[in-house]
């Protein structure tokens, strides 16, 4: 299991950022690339810093140091929580948990999860999705919970830029930190400085409290049975 780490008797999330983790982010310049003009770095590596035609953010590793910022998020662990459907709050693989290898998602809103909604939140095991609820303000006021049966690869969320001044595009949100989605294949992808994996929904399977707590208790039947842990302990 992967460490767990807590601050001030908080236990963080697995993709949370930390003060450590922040790193100085190089100068946007204009490139061409195959398929034509977008934004890169002047010292851009191929391999970490672009995916999906996209640009990413750079972004340090140092989980377990300094201060954590739970109303933020690592941008490559969330990467890898998605690529290997890993649990956004313990690290573990969410696949362990169902035979059926639908995986559970959590959302603070008050509507119900829809089919083909994007997202940029990993899965997350029932258990885990219990202790988020009762820790997050965000979500004691409102979620929505619901088994999933696929999660396709969607798109990127981060800023566009705009291609004649370089100035990043206004965002769609209300809060500065708030992040355009933007889809495989959109032109506006390699204008785009990404931060998250976006994902969409499909084969929703509405999930209630009360219902999130059976499947927390069975999945602890299980464990104990088959001597394995899933989600916290």
């Amino acid at each position: 299991m992967p460490k767990q780490h807590y601050w001030n008797g908080l236990h963080v999330p697995y993709i949370a950022q930390w003060t450590a983790e922040a790193v100085e982010q190089p100068k946007i310049v204009r490139i061409v690339r195959r398929g034509g003009e977008g934004i890169g770095y002047e010292d851009e590596n191929s391999v970490t810093d672009r995916r999906h035609e996209a640009l990413w953010v750079r972004s340090g590793l140092g989980q377990g140091r300094g201060r954590p910022d739970f109303a933020r998020l690592n941008s490559l662990r969330q990467k890898r929580a998605m690529r290997y459907s890993l649990c956004q709050v313990c690290g573990e693989s969410v696949l362990d948990s169902r035979a059926d290898e639908r995986t559970l998602h959590l959302m603070g809103a008050a509507a119900p999860i829809v089919e083909g909604e994007t997202t940029t939140a990993p899965a997350l095991h029932p258990l885990c999705a219990i202790e988020s609820i009762e820790a997050c303000p965000h979500l004691r006021r409102a979620f929505a919970a619901a088994l999933v049966q696929y999660t396709p690869l969607w798109g990127v969320a981060g800023v566009v830029f705009a291609p004649v001044t370089l100035a990043p595009l206004p965002t769609p949100g209300k809060h500065p930190d708030d992040l355009a989605h933007v889809s495989i294949g959109d032109k506006r992808i390699r204008w785009t400085l990404a931060n998250f994996t976006v994902v969409s929904l499909h084969g929703i399977t509405p999930v209630s409290l009360e219902e999130l707590h059976a499947m927390a208790e069975e999945d602890a039947r299980r464990a104990a049975a088959g001597g394995q842990r899933v989600g916290i302990t």
